[in-house]
């Protein structure tokens, strides 16, 4: 074997042992990491985990029964001794919840888009409510259905014990009613109500 062959053959055993010794590195790096949630806040948090695995889970810190005081332009009387119980959803990226006045219930769904804030954007249809309650100058209790339309982004403060954020109601009533003698057609209803909900 000539000096030029043997050169060329020095030289593929040596980038050959490279290209090993640095896969054999990736392989033993890539078993000695724990994938998953680096987050000490979050619910399935793994306090063996060595590279986020982006599956961290926030249900808990907004599941819980709440005081709730909400002020509204027009409908403040629809949640009048109104509390709220946010409760965690089978979709882990979810939370369900249900505010309960001596007038009314309203359930929906909210997602959670980061540790500390989750969003609401829906609409409850055929939703059950009481004129006096939406319209400051009724003066006599009328029944009417409506399309209910819920638009908000609360966030928790830094010791998770409030909730705050504004809702933006939306009622769209279908048909028409008769208070008090008149005709009233069809309207919408745009509302806004400063929410601020306190753990129990």
């Amino acid at each position: 074997m000539n000096m030029k062959s043997l050169r060329t053959l020095s030289l593929f055993f040596l980038l050959s042992g490279l290209i090993f010794s640095g896969c054999k590195k990736e392989d033993d790096d890539d078993l000695q990491s724990v994938v998953g949630c680096t987050d000490s806040a979050a619910d399935n948090f793994n306090p063996n985990a060595t590279k986020d695995g982006g599956n961290c889970i926030y249900q808990r810190r907004f599941a819980s029964q709440y005081d709730i005081a909400v002020a509204c332009n027009q409908a403040s009387d629809l949640f009048s001794d109104a509390s709220l119980e946010i409760k965690t959803s089978s979709n882990k990226n979810k939370v369900d919840f249900y505010i309960t006045s001596s007038s009314t219930e309203i359930q929906f769904t909210g997602t959670i888009i980061n540790k500390d804030t989750v969003v609401v954007d829906t609409l409850i249809p055929n939703f059950s409510a009481d004129l006096i309650n939406l319209v400051p100058l009724a003066t006599e209790s009328k029944i009417v259905t409506v399309d209910l339309g819920i638009k908000t982004r609360l966030g928790l403060t830094k010791d998770i014990k409030n909730l705050n954020g504004l809702l933006e109601l939306k009622l769209i009533s279908k048909d028409t009613v008769e208070y008090q003698g008149l005709k009233i057609p069809p309207i919408t209803i745009d509302d806004d109500c400063d929410l601020k909900a306190t753990k129990k």
